[in-house]
């Protein structure tokens, strides 16, 4: 009696699995490379400008994307001197706050074309020489003798969305 020897897999098999392996690999390699699996958050892009006001600043979004002011960062420049503002409600902070002609029992804190938000200073700068708006705790104080500048940064990319000069 003669033993007849098989093979268990046929070439032919075995070359396919070998180009679906292939094929799936070089997917997910151009996937990574073609930025597929990227994840970076592209910060929204808006023109907001920046007002002095008797007790404060006024922020007006002019035009361009929403923002939310839980996720934004102000930044004031006198100078040398700079002081970052991030948006605190439950703290003893005095936090950025929308200004809303209508009372809402909603906290709305998206700012859109048109729409205004409010950072209240602590004191009208008469401390310093030349000053007219003051912070505590650092002290930061916005003089005539300087440029005030702002710049307004989201939180998550750390990426700029507005800049400009503060009027006064």
């Amino acid at each position: 009696m003669k033993i007849k020897e098989e093979e268990a897999v046929s070439p032919v098999i075995g070359v396919m699995l070998m180009i679906v392996v292939t094929v799936i690999i070089a997917a997910v390699v151009s996937a990574f490379a073609g930025g597929y699996s990227d994840d970076d958050r592209k910060a929204p892009t808006a023109v907001i400008s920046c007002k002095a006001i008797g007790d404060g600043l006024l922020f007006t979004h002019e035009s361009g994307d929403f923002i939310d002011l839980v996720d934004v960062i102000v930044v004031l420049t006198n100078g040398e001197d700079t002081r970052r503002f991030y948006y605190a409600p439950y703290t003893d902070a005095r936090a950025m706050v929308k200004v809303s002609p209508v009372r809402s029992l909603t906290t709305d804190l998206q700012i859109t074309t048109g729409n205004q938000f409010y950072l209240p200073a602590d004191n009208d700068g008469t401390g310093v020489a030349g000053g007219y708006l003051g912070w505590d705790d650092p002290a930061f104080y916005l003089t005539t003798d300087e440029i005030g500048t702002y710049t307004i940064i989201d939180r998550e990319s750390n990426q700029i969305i507005s800049t400009g000069m503060i009027s006064i």
